[in-house]
């Protein structure tokens, strides 16, 4: 991959080129142009002086020569003139045996004349006695392309000096810009190394929210792990009392009691199995977890509790039909299906499902035997084990509420008004529409 100083050097490289190149293709111009436009303005006050020392009394075109510059008597001195009627002519003494070609009245050319010079020719004309006289005036621009090419050799050098001290000074800054990314980089091995836990190097605030959004990341993984070892650890100290019973049981002759009593041990340990694996697989609120079609998975999972529990199931969805939520997917069908389940297996024929936004609320109620004040309280208590819950809503609700925990949400149980059954309400704060 490209480093991305060389990348901004050069394009920072190009753009300076292309400027100070335009820059003076434009100066040249302009440099030209108002050259051009001194010498014809000087020509014309010229044109206007030998106008006024022609001898308009003469039959034949005449000039008083005391009256005409010098510099027109002058041989091949760079500044010419040609007053032409009919087939009548008056030249200069300056052109000598030269002619000057005719241009068209308030007219300018540039074209080659006496002595090879490069001239720049304004043409007049006038009526006199009658007679149309055409007057062309020509001065040498030698010197001025001379004076051009000279000052065009020194702006360019001048433009590739300012040009390296440019790049030079830019070169510094990008490297100054970009010494951070190198102290993150620093960073990012100590991370590696387990030397720090999170990044702490200062960085412009184009990169922050990258250099947020890996924090919440490292964050999101620690609890993870953090998860999967409070799981293990779990699993491990709450299987170790029902595997004792179990060997127990079975290094004695077995009774006809022991086999109720093996079957409700087991029973405990894939109730505490399922919960702990629950708990480790749990996202909760990790960056990169969307739920991109809500309702579809609801019907699904509807349909499903409909049929392994024979129950119905009265579905009300209020969300938007392109709404997407910003929680993993996997936590939510997980936290819906232990509600729903939950439910079905305390209903006598109905439960209800209602689901609306703004913020999300889950609320599932059954026509169960429902349960009371003091049941609901400690099933909401935080480390209650399924071992220690024998009214059967214990596993379920319990996995929810480390769902709903797990995304800073509320868990509400009460009684349904009109189905009088478990009413559970759980209310998430999660974006919608991402």
């Amino acid at each position: 991959m490209r480093s991305l100083s060389r990348q901004l050097t050069a394009s920072l490289a190009i753009s300076l080129a292309t400027f100070f190149v335009v820059q003076a293709g434009m100066v040249i111009v302009e440099v030209r142009s108002l050259s051009e436009e001194t010498i014809l303005s000087r020509m014309q006050h010229d044109t206007e002086e030998l106008v006024a020392a022609l001898d308009t009394t003469a039959a034949e075109l005449s000039i008083d020569w005391s009256h005409v510059p010098t510099i027109y008597i002058r041989p091949f001195s760079g500044h010419y003139f040609q007053f032409r009627s009919g087939k009548k002519s008056l030249r200069s003494r300056s052109l000598w045996d030269e002619e000057l070609p005719v241009v068209g009245s308030d007219e300018s050319r540039e074209m080659i004349g006496p002595d090879g010079q490069k001239l720049l020719v304004l043409g007049k004309q006038y009526l006199i006695h009658g007679n149309v006289v055409l007057l062309s005036v020509g001065e040498d621009i030698s010197r001025l392309e001379q004076t051009s090419h000279t000052f065009l050799k020194r702006l360019l050098l001048a433009s590739s000096l300012a040009l390296l001290v440019l790049l030079a000074m830019q070169v510094w800054f990008i490297r100054r810009g970009l010494a951070p990314l190198g102290k993150l980089r620093d960073e990012l091995h100590q991370l590696e190394a387990g030397e720090i836990d999170t990044l702490r190097q200062p960085v412009p605030a184009e990169i922050e929210p990258l250099v947020d959004e890996a924090n919440q990341l490292l964050v999101a993984i620690r609890q993870r792990l953090e998860r999967s070892r409070n799981a293990i650890g779990n699993l491990a100290h709450a299987l170790k009392t029902p595997l004792t019973v179990v060997t127990q049981i079975l290094e004695r002759e077995p009774e006809p009691q022991d086999r109720q009593e093996m079957q409700q041990q087991i029973g405990l340990i894939r109730e505490r199995i399922q919960r702990e694996l629950s708990h480790a697989r749990m996202a909760g609120q990790s960056p990169g977890g969307f739920w991109r079609q809500p309702a579809d998975d609801i019907d699904a999972l509807v349909a499903t509790m409909q049929r392994i529990h024979g129950k119905t199931i009265d579905c009300r969805i209020r969300l938007a039909a392109d709404c997407i939520l910003r929680a993993d997917r996997e936590d939510m069908m997980e936290l819906l299906g232990n509600l729903l389940d939950n439910a079905c297996k305390w209903a006598r024929s109905t439960v209800r499902l209602t689901i609306s936004e703004k913020p999300l609320s889950l609320i599932v109620e059954d026509d169960g035997p429902g349960m009371d004040e003091p049941t609901r309280q400690r099933v909401l208590e935080r480390g209650v084990r399924a071992d220690e819950s024998k009214s059967g809503h214990g596993l379920g609700l319990a996995i929810v509420s480390d769902f709903v925990a797990a995304y800073d949400g509320e868990l509400e149980l009460g009684s349904s008004d009109d189905l009088g059954g478990l009413r559970a309400v759980v209310r998430l704060p999660l974006d919608m529409n991402p």
